[in-house]
């Protein structure tokens, strides 16, 4: 087990990832990732759409383990999360984070209405869709004009929800799924502010220890991580709006800037600085 920790550090002395965001889409972030060996252990309060150059990993999502392989995709919705559980080479991917109401909107300019849903997790190489995902990302990463960029954005949403269907909201009763639905609003409507586990556990109408247990399954993370990830996602919003790494820290509810810091590097592989020096947009065009 040590051998195998010392040859994935080595591994990663070598991996390069960058984070572009783009004036001509607005909102809009792309992760580029090289040589990474990492288990990366991620929740997203985006829509996530990445595809892989090269992989080959075991990926655990919605419960279910996925075995991931050169030229794959990965769909993954809001509120989920996706854990790497095991890495048997290092990878390159790019992946698009797409916030909620902007995948809305354009599901209801071409017709489909509602937020679109992503059954499956994994879909194995599809020509159309990975070329689509990989050119916008180069057109990112070089400052492409403003119209490749909006072009590309727009052929990529057509390739994807050719692969989704409408989502369905969840419902209000007193079901598991139900309960969790309402613990995760609290969390985010107060992801800054101190919250005890009593307080999830009236909202969900259930004992402490089952929450736990049933919140765990559903999302992926304990709420403590999901309160975690969530300040975590409000401080990058705030450092691509120009905001110092104290200023975000101080914001998001954190103690201080090394707290974020710790968190920020855990989840995103970055520290905030750097983060924030590659979220400054190149516009040539």
């Amino acid at each position: 087990m040590a051998s195998y920790f010392a040859q994935t550090r080595d591994l990663n002395a070598f991996e390069r990832v960058h984070y572009h965001h783009s004036p001509a889409l607005p909102g809009i972030e792309l992760l580029s990732a090289e040589h990474s060996a990492r288990a990366w252990y991620v929740h997203h309060e985006w829509y996530a759409f990445c595809a892989c150059e090269a992989a080959a990993a075991r990926v655990r999502y919605r419960g279910e383990i996925h075995d991931l392989a050169d030229r794959d995709l990965m769909l993954l919705e809001p509120g989920e999360t996706h854990q790497n559980t095991v890495v048997h080479k290092p990878a390159d991917f790019k992946v698009l984070l797409v916030p909620v109401q902007t995948l809305e909107a354009a599901s209801r300019e071409l017709g489909s209405g509602g937020s679109p849903h992503f059954r499956q997790m994994r879909v194995r190489f599809v020509p159309r869709l990975f070329a689509a995902l990989y050119r916008l990302g180069h057109a990112i990463e070089r400052g492409e004009t403003r119209l490749e960029q909006q072009s590309r954005f727009a052929t990529l949403v057509n390739r994807l929800l050719e692969h989704g269907e409408r989502k369905v909201a969840p419902g209000r009763g007193t079901t598991s799924a139900g309960a969790m639905e309402r613990v995760k609003t609290y969390v985010r409507e107060r992801f800054d502010q101190p919250i005890e586990l009593d307080e999830l556990a009236r909202v969900a109408r259930m004992s402490r220890f089952h929450l736990a247990r049933t919140f765990a399954r559903h999302t992926g993370v304990p709420p403590h991580a999901y309160q975690i990830q969530l300040r975590v996602d409000r401080a990058r919003t705030l450092l691509r709006a120009g905001a110092a790494p104290a200023e975000a820290a101080a914001i998001t509810g954190f103690a201080d800037q090394s707290h974020l810091g710790r968190h920020f590097k855990r989840i995103w592989h970055v520290t905030p600085g750097q983060y924030a020096r590659d979220a400054q947009p190149r516009d040539e065009g």
